[in-house]
């Protein structure tokens, strides 16, 4: 499976919003967050090309315009297995029970994820 980095899966998640994005987009989109320079954006949008994580649709002028050649669904999903296995040694039980104690996960949370699991299950 392809590995991203954290800065490469930021830079993704924006790809994955928009379907196509040029680099200044991109700065756009991230304008408040002054960890990552334009320079390191261009930077992360080659190697990402390299790895295969992304494209080059269009050229226009200095400017290209990039596209996700990885689906988000499936990259997130091999992502949380990988987390979880990594992690929890595949114990999804203790995942859950562990953000549940650390409040990360509220009633309303619990009873909505209880829920999608019933309905999960009946299919």
């Amino acid at each position: 499976m392809l590995k991203l980095s954290d800065s490469e899966i930021y830079i993704m998640q924006i790809i994955w919003k928009y379907g196509k994005v040029t680099s200044f987009d991109i700065l756009d989109e991230i304008k408040n967050d002054d960890t990552i320079s334009e320079n390191g954006i261009r930077t992360l949008l080659g190697r990402m090309v390299r790895k295969g994580a992304i494209r080059i649709t269009e050229k226009k002028g200095k400017t290209y315009i990039y596209e996700a050649l990885i689906n988000k669904d499936d990259f997130l999903r091999k992502e949380g297995n990988n987390f979880l296995e990594n992690i929890y040694q595949g114990a999804i039980n203790s995942m859950l029970l562990n953000f549940v104690k650390e409040n990360k996960l509220t009633k309303k949370d619990v009873q909505e994820l209880l829920k999608r699991i019933d309905d999960e299950s009946e299919n």
